[in-house]
């Protein structure tokens, strides 16, 4: 198995049967995506918690689709849905607002981006 499959079935082993069947990271990423938006709309941040330290350790990675596949299937859609946006500062931290900003800008309006940015000021 490889070490991007193995990592996403630790960070999500709920989505275990779906990660194995994933033809790709960004497959990965898409389904990981969803489960994560979910979970927040539930209120449950354990879950967006552990898909949130695998995305930092995907970013990491010295594989160049690892990478693609995290910033476009996951990160670049953090700020889009108001409900998730809204919950952010309890998952992230400012400076990765600040470093992910570009790539949210992709799916997120700059004033939501700016709202997001200021929810962080004030915590």
């Amino acid at each position: 198995m490889s070490a991007w499959r193995r990592k996403a079935i630790e960070a999500a082993p709920e989505l275990s049967q779906t990660i194995e069947r994933s033809w790709s990271p960004m497959a990965a990423w898409i389904e990981l995506r969803l489960s994560f938006e979910q979970a927040v709309k539930r209120g449950d941040m354990q879950q967006p918690r552990r898909i949130l330290d695998y995305a930092r350790y995907c970013l990491a990675a010295p594989s160049a689709e690892i990478n693609t596949a995290v910033a476009l299937g996951f990160i670049e859609h953090l700020a889009e849905d108001e409900v998730v946006r809204s919950q952010l500062p309890k998952l992230i931290s400012a400076a990765e607002v600040k470093d992910w900003r570009t790539l949210m800008l992709n799916h997120a309006g700059e004033e939501e981006i700016k709202r997001l940015e200021a929810a962080f000021r004030l915590k």
